[in-house]
Protein backbone atom coordinates (compact mmCIF):
# COMPACT_ATOMS: atom_id res chain seq x y z
CA UNK A 1 0.00 0.00 0.00
CA UNK A 2 1.21 3.50 -1.01
CA UNK A 3 0.55 6.51 1.28
CA UNK A 4 1.23 10.19 0.64
CA UNK A 5 0.37 13.03 3.03
CA UNK A 6 -2.17 15.57 2.00
CA UNK A 7 -2.03 19.15 1.55
CA UNK A 8 -4.36 21.76 1.12
CA UNK A 9 -3.80 26.22 0.56
CA UNK A 10 -3.29 26.21 4.17
CA UNK A 11 -0.85 23.50 5.00
CA UNK A 12 -0.75 19.66 5.80
CA UNK A 13 -3.44 17.97 7.14
CA UNK A 14 -3.30 14.95 9.83
CA UNK A 15 -4.90 12.45 7.15
CA UNK A 16 -3.16 10.71 4.33
CA UNK A 17 -4.35 9.56 1.25
CA UNK A 18 -3.91 5.96 -0.35
CA UNK A 19 -2.08 6.21 -3.67
CA UNK A 20 -3.46 3.50 -6.26
CA UNK A 21 -0.63 0.98 -6.83
CA UNK A 22 -1.46 1.04 -10.82
CA UNK A 23 0.00 3.91 -10.80
CA UNK A 24 2.32 4.86 -7.92
CA UNK A 25 2.88 1.38 -6.41
CA UNK A 26 4.02 -0.34 -9.82
CA UNK A 27 7.43 -2.47 -10.61
CA UNK A 28 10.25 0.18 -11.97
CA UNK A 29 11.12 -0.87 -15.34
CA UNK A 30 14.60 0.81 -15.83
CA UNK A 31 14.34 0.10 -19.89
CA UNK A 32 10.74 1.33 -20.69
CA UNK A 33 12.23 4.31 -18.65
CA UNK A 34 15.20 4.70 -21.04
CA UNK A 35 13.03 4.16 -24.02
CA UNK A 36 10.56 6.83 -23.64
CA UNK A 37 12.80 9.34 -22.60
CA UNK A 38 15.45 9.07 -25.20
CA UNK A 39 12.29 8.85 -27.95
CA UNK A 40 10.70 11.98 -25.89
CA UNK A 41 14.27 14.37 -26.14
CA UNK A 42 15.00 12.66 -29.52
CA UNK A 43 11.32 14.18 -31.05
CA UNK A 44 11.94 17.21 -29.29
CA UNK A 45 14.74 18.04 -31.44
CA UNK A 46 14.30 20.98 -34.08
CA UNK A 47 16.55 19.69 -36.83
CA UNK A 48 16.96 23.05 -38.49
CA UNK A 49 20.79 23.00 -38.05
CA UNK A 50 21.99 23.82 -41.50
CA UNK A 51 25.01 25.22 -43.15
CA UNK A 52 25.44 25.75 -46.75
CA UNK A 53 27.87 24.08 -49.16
CA UNK A 54 29.96 26.13 -51.83
CA UNK A 55 27.08 25.64 -54.73
CA UNK A 56 24.90 27.52 -52.62
CA UNK A 57 27.13 30.35 -51.15
CA UNK A 58 26.66 33.52 -53.61
CA UNK A 59 29.67 35.41 -55.56
CA UNK A 60 32.74 32.68 -56.31
CA UNK A 61 32.12 32.60 -59.95
CA UNK A 62 35.28 34.65 -60.94
CA UNK A 63 38.83 33.33 -60.68
CA UNK A 64 40.11 34.86 -58.05
CA UNK A 65 43.75 35.53 -59.62
CA UNK A 66 44.88 33.64 -63.27
CA UNK A 67 46.44 30.64 -62.88
CA UNK A 68 49.99 30.73 -63.42
CA UNK A 69 52.71 33.51 -62.87
CA UNK A 70 51.55 34.89 -59.06
CA UNK A 71 54.00 32.42 -57.07
CA UNK A 72 50.52 31.85 -55.38
CA UNK A 73 48.60 28.76 -55.01
CA UNK A 74 46.05 28.47 -57.82
CA UNK A 75 42.61 28.74 -56.74
CA UNK A 76 39.20 28.89 -58.57
CA UNK A 77 36.66 30.02 -56.83
CA UNK A 78 36.53 32.15 -53.01
CA UNK A 79 33.50 29.88 -52.17
CA UNK A 80 36.09 26.98 -51.91
CA UNK A 81 35.97 25.73 -48.02
CA UNK A 82 39.39 26.55 -47.49
CA UNK A 83 38.55 29.72 -47.63
CA UNK A 84 37.02 32.12 -44.92
CA UNK A 85 33.25 32.85 -45.94
CA UNK A 86 33.61 29.81 -47.95
CA UNK A 87 31.00 26.68 -48.22
CA UNK A 88 30.82 24.07 -45.50
CA UNK A 89 31.90 20.45 -46.53
CA UNK A 90 29.66 17.74 -44.76
CA UNK A 91 28.05 20.49 -42.60
CA UNK A 92 24.29 19.96 -41.17
CA UNK A 93 21.62 20.04 -42.31
CA UNK A 94 18.10 19.94 -41.75
CA UNK A 95 16.17 16.53 -40.95
CA UNK A 96 13.54 15.26 -39.19
CA UNK A 97 14.38 13.76 -35.78
CA UNK A 98 11.37 11.51 -34.59
CA UNK A 99 11.37 8.08 -32.88
CA UNK A 100 8.74 5.85 -32.39
CA UNK A 101 7.97 4.12 -28.76
CA UNK A 102 4.49 1.76 -28.34
CA UNK A 103 2.03 3.52 -26.33
CA UNK A 104 2.36 0.59 -23.75
CA UNK A 105 5.87 1.02 -23.46
CA UNK A 106 5.56 5.31 -22.57
CA UNK A 107 2.22 3.83 -20.01
CA UNK A 108 4.98 1.93 -18.31
CA UNK A 109 7.82 4.50 -18.15
CA UNK A 110 5.43 7.01 -16.78
CA UNK A 111 3.69 4.13 -14.17
CA UNK A 112 7.37 3.60 -13.37
CA UNK A 113 8.43 7.01 -12.97
CA UNK A 114 6.13 8.21 -10.58
CA UNK A 115 6.42 4.69 -8.25
CA UNK A 116 10.05 6.16 -8.28
CA UNK A 117 9.17 9.30 -6.78
CA UNK A 118 6.50 7.78 -4.55
CA UNK A 119 9.44 4.99 -3.19
CA UNK A 120 11.69 7.95 -2.29
CA UNK A 121 8.93 9.89 -0.65
CA UNK A 122 8.60 12.69 -3.70
CA UNK A 123 5.05 12.54 -4.16
CA UNK A 124 2.40 14.55 -2.13
CA UNK A 125 -1.58 14.83 -2.68
CA UNK A 126 -3.02 18.19 -2.66
CA UNK A 127 -6.32 20.08 -3.18
CA UNK A 128 -6.58 23.69 -3.84
CA UNK A 129 -9.76 26.02 -4.44
CA UNK A 130 -10.39 26.99 -7.84
CA UNK A 131 -8.82 30.10 -8.92
CA UNK A 132 -11.24 33.04 -10.11
CA UNK A 133 -8.73 34.89 -11.58
CA UNK A 134 -4.94 34.47 -12.36
CA UNK A 135 -3.05 34.94 -8.71
CA UNK A 136 0.51 33.76 -8.79
CA UNK A 137 1.33 34.90 -5.62
CA UNK A 138 -1.54 32.92 -3.91
CA UNK A 139 -0.06 29.89 -5.65
CA UNK A 140 3.31 30.24 -4.66
CA UNK A 141 2.16 30.68 -0.63
CA UNK A 142 0.39 27.60 -0.87
CA UNK A 143 2.68 25.45 -2.45
CA UNK A 144 5.00 27.19 0.66
CA UNK A 145 3.21 25.54 3.11
CA UNK A 146 3.39 22.29 1.74
CA UNK A 147 6.84 21.57 3.76
CA UNK A 148 8.82 21.40 0.73
CA UNK A 149 12.66 22.20 0.34
CA UNK A 150 12.87 26.09 -0.77
CA UNK A 151 14.66 25.43 -3.60
CA UNK A 152 12.24 22.47 -4.86
CA UNK A 153 11.25 21.92 -8.62
CA UNK A 154 7.35 21.14 -8.20
CA UNK A 155 5.23 18.87 -10.90
CA UNK A 156 1.54 20.25 -10.31
CA UNK A 157 -0.26 17.83 -11.82
CA UNK A 158 -4.54 18.05 -12.29
CA UNK A 159 -7.82 16.93 -13.47
CA UNK A 160 -8.16 19.19 -15.33
CA UNK A 161 -6.28 22.69 -16.38
CA UNK A 162 -7.76 25.27 -15.13
CA UNK A 163 -6.67 28.47 -17.77
CA UNK A 164 -6.30 30.93 -14.44
CA UNK A 165 -4.56 28.42 -12.41
CA UNK A 166 -2.00 27.53 -15.71
CA UNK A 167 -1.35 31.51 -15.66
CA UNK A 168 -0.91 31.51 -12.03
CA UNK A 169 1.77 28.91 -12.52
CA UNK A 170 3.11 29.54 -15.36
CA UNK A 171 5.62 32.55 -14.68
CA UNK A 172 6.81 30.58 -11.49
CA UNK A 173 10.58 28.79 -13.06
CA UNK A 174 10.73 25.85 -10.36
CA UNK A 175 6.79 25.11 -11.12
CA UNK A 176 5.40 23.25 -13.99
CA UNK A 177 1.40 22.74 -13.93
CA UNK A 178 0.17 19.52 -16.50
CA UNK A 179 -2.92 17.40 -16.73
CA UNK A 180 -2.63 14.00 -15.47
CA UNK A 181 -3.46 12.60 -18.02
CA UNK A 182 -0.45 14.60 -20.47
CA UNK A 183 2.46 14.17 -18.28
CA UNK A 184 5.43 11.83 -18.99
CA UNK A 185 7.36 10.34 -17.71
CA UNK A 186 10.24 12.95 -18.47
CA UNK A 187 8.08 15.45 -17.03
CA UNK A 188 7.89 13.19 -13.58
CA UNK A 189 11.76 12.59 -13.32
CA UNK A 190 12.42 16.53 -13.86
CA UNK A 191 11.09 17.59 -11.02
CA UNK A 192 11.95 17.34 -7.55
CA UNK A 193 8.58 16.76 -5.71
CA UNK A 194 5.37 16.04 -8.04
CA UNK A 195 2.10 16.97 -6.53
CA UNK A 196 -1.12 15.58 -7.51
CA UNK A 197 -4.12 16.59 -7.51
CA UNK A 198 -6.60 14.57 -5.42
CA UNK A 199 -8.57 11.81 -7.72
CA UNK A 200 -6.25 12.98 -10.98
CA UNK A 201 -5.14 9.68 -11.60
CA UNK A 202 -8.84 8.60 -12.41
CA UNK A 203 -9.12 10.69 -15.94
CA UNK A 204 -6.00 8.75 -17.39
CA UNK A 205 -6.36 5.43 -19.04
CA UNK A 206 -3.62 2.78 -19.42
Amino acid sequence: MVEANRYTASGPEEATVELPERWFGAEVNKNALYLAIRAEKTNSRAGTASTKTRAEKRGGGAKPWRQKGTGRARHGSIRSPIWTGGGVTHGPRPKKWREQVPRKVRRLAFRSALSQRAADGAVLVFELEPFEEPKTARLVRAIRRWELEEDAKVLLLVAEVDENLLLSGRNVPWLTVKKFADASALDVLRHDVVAVEDGSWETRRG
